[in-house]
C-alpha cells in the first residue's frame, strides 16, 4: 500500500458493496489509508471528529482539525496525514457517495460538479464549484457532526429503510455545507486556477517538442485529465491541445524566420512527428504553408 510515488486509484467497487452506490467508514477502521496518496472514483466528503491532519491536495496543504468539513472531487489526488502533537488521535468519518445516488439522472456521473444539473441542487452552486478539486468548510457548526453520526448508524446497522434515510442526510447535508458557506462568506479553498494553469503553460511551453498527452500534462498538476481540460480552457480560452498546437506553430514561426533550418527539421524540432500533421496545423494557424510564411517575412 505504500509503494513510493504511487497514486491510487480506488473505485466504486473497492469499497461499495454491490448495488450500493454509497460508503461510509471511520478512518481508525482503514488505518492503512491515512497518510497515503490517492484518489478515487466517486466523492468523498470527511468530517473531522477529533485531532488535527494536514491535508495536501496536489503541491498545496492546509491543516483540518476537530468539526471541520473537507469535500473532495472525483479523481484529485490526495492524502490526510495525522497530526502526532495533538493530545487526540487524528479520527474522521468518510462519507463516499456517487452522484446518482442523490438523482438518478446522473448514473455513469462521477464528478461533485455533475450534481449542478440535478434539480436537487441547481440553485445552490456558485459559478466557481465547478473548477474547485476541493472544498474546507471550518466549522463548529454541530448539526454536520449530527448528520455523519446519523449515517453512520444507519449504514452500521442496516435498519428498514436505511438507504433512503442515508440519502436523506446526504442531501440534507450537502445544502447545509452551501448554507455555510453563503452565510459565512468563505470561498472555496482551492489553489488558484491562474497559478494552476501558469504551471501547466509553464511546462508546456518548455516541452513543446516532446510527444504530449493532457493526461500527462494534468499529473503535472496534480488534476484529473477531465477536471484540467475544464479548468485549463476556462482560464486560456483555449483547449489544451489547441494551446499547444498554437505553441508548436508559434515556436515554427520564430525558427523560420529567424533561421535557414530545412522545414522538415523545424518540424521535427517543434514536436511534429510528420510532416502532414505539421502542414495541417501550421496553415490553419497562419492561413500559409511554411514555405509562403517564409517567404512573405
Amino acid at each position: 500500500m505504500h509503494a513510493e510515488n504511487q497514486i491510487y486509484c480506488f473505485k466504486p467497487e473497492t469499497f461499495f458493496k454491490k448495488g450500493e452506490p454509497f460508503f461510509i467508514h471511520l478512518s481508525t477502521e482503514f488505518p492503512d489509508f491515512v497518510g497515503v496518496i490517492h484518489r478515487h472514483e466517486f466523492i468523498e466528503i470527511v468530517y473531522v471528529l477529533s485531532g488535527n491532519a494536514v491535508h495536501t491536495v496536489g503541491e498545496r496543504a492546509y491543516t483540518v482539525k476537530r468539526g471541520d468539513v473537507v469535500l473532495i472531487n472525483y479523481g484529485v489526488p490526495h492524502k490526510f496525514t495525522a497530526t502526532e502533537d495533538t493530545k487526540e488521535p487524528f479520527v474522521a468519518y468518510d462519507l463516499m457517495f456517487t452522484p446518482d445516488f442523490l438523482d438518478a439522472s446522473m448514473l455513469n456521473l462521477h464528478d461533485f460538479s455533475a450534481l449542478q444539473t440535478s434539480f436537487l441542487f441547481l440553485s445552490l452552486f456558485p459559478d466557481e464549484t465547478a473548477q474547485s478539486p476541493d472544498m474546507h468548510i471550518q466549522s463548529s457548526f454541530t448539526d454536520f457532526g449530527k448528520m455523519f453520526a446519523g449515517i453512520y448508524h444507519e449504514y452500521t446497522c442496516h435498519g428498514k429503510g436505511y438507504a433512503e434515510l442515508i440519502r436523506a442526510y446526504v442531501i440534507e447535508l450537502i445544502i447545509k455545507l452551501f448554507r455555510e458557506l453563503e452565510q459565512s462568506g468563505r470561498r472555496f479553498l482551492s489553489a488558484s486556477n491562474a497559478e494552476t494553469v501558469a504551471t501547466a503553460v509553464a511546462y508546456m511551453t518548455t516541452h513543446y517538442d516532446a510527444r504530449m498527452r493532457v493526461e500527462d500534462i494534468a499529473a503535472k498538476v496534480f488534476l484529473h485529465p477531465d477536471y484540467f481540460r475544464k479548468l485549463f480552457k476556462s482560464v486560456t480560452g483555449l483547449s489544451v491541445s489547441a494551446f499547444l498546437q498554437k505553441t508548436r506553430v508559434d515556436e515554427a514561426c520564430r525558427l523560420l524566420t529567424t533561421t535557414a533550418l530545412p522545414i522538415q527539421e523545424i518540424a521535427a524540432s517543434c514536436g511534429y512527428g510528420d510532416m502532414k500533421s505539421f502542414y495541417q496545423s501550421f496553415k490553419k494557424l497562419t492561413g500559409k504553408t511554411p514555405n509562403e510564411y517564409r517567404i512573405s517575412q
